[in-house]
């Protein structure tokens, strides 16, 4: 197993690689940030990545570089853990089928784990398995709700009742576990890369309107 670290602190590199040290199974290649990652990932060509999302979760503005490696790391199984309290889970959270999001504190429990159970770490190439947690209609909720529009305005737009708006917003900070709008915004400035394109393979794609509407909310 290939495992790629991209983490700008020095000390957690360093202590994912002392950990591993001495377990053959596993080549360890880390970075300090995406730019260095996306120059090594064609040639070390990894099963599993490691990424502290931590500084993109903290501004709002749209990383071209981040969805250029998003884009380059497609079908590699993804762990993007943060330096915060939440997501409120003792796992991962599957946000799509190969990337997860976690809180820090639970990186070294699942490298134990890793290295115990290396083949159920592997990415997967069934088809069925849905691209993300979100429904098509959860996701235009999130966005707009992301851009701070009121619930009559997303309610109107996507014709449906404002109930109906609470609800997923209920349920997208179930999903994510979360505590509240504060936390969720800070882990949709990562989560908001993984939804273009939707992958065919795995479920029918947003339609175009749909698209577009989100498209804008980043321009």
């Amino acid at each position: 197993m290939n495992l790629l670290v991209i983490e700008s602190c020095v000390f957690t590199r360093l202590g994912i690689n002392s950990f591993l040290l001495e377990n053959e199974k596993i080549n360890i290649l880390d970075c300090d940030n995406i730019t260095q990652a996306m120059l090594e990932i064609p040639t070390f060509q990894p099963d599993l990545i490691f990424i502290n999302v931590t500084s993109y979760c903290q501004h709002s503005e749209f990383s071209h570089p981040l969805q250029q490696f998003i884009d380059l790391a497609q079908n590699v199984k993804m762990y993007c853990y943060v330096d915060a309290q939440y997501p409120v889970t003792d796992v991962p959270i599957s946000v799509t089928r190969d990337v997860y999001i976690l809180n820090k504190q639970l990186v070294t429990s699942l490298l134990k784990h890793i290295v115990t159970h290396p083949a159920s770490y592997l990415s997967s190439s069934m088809p069925y398995i849905s691209r993300s947690i979100f429904s098509d209609q959860e996701i235009l909720v999130m966005n707009y709700w992301m851009s701070e529009m009121p619930n009559y305005r997303i309610a109107r737009k996507l014709e449906i009742s404002s109930r109906t708006v609470y609800v997923h917003k209920r349920h997208l900070a179930q999903k994510i576990k979360v505590r509240n709008r504060l936390e969720f915004c800070f882990i949709y400035n990562f989560i908001k890369y993984l939804f273009w394109p939707i992958d065919q393979l795995s479920r029918a794609p947003l339609s175009r309107q749909a698209k577009e509407e989100i498209l804008t909310l980043y321009k």
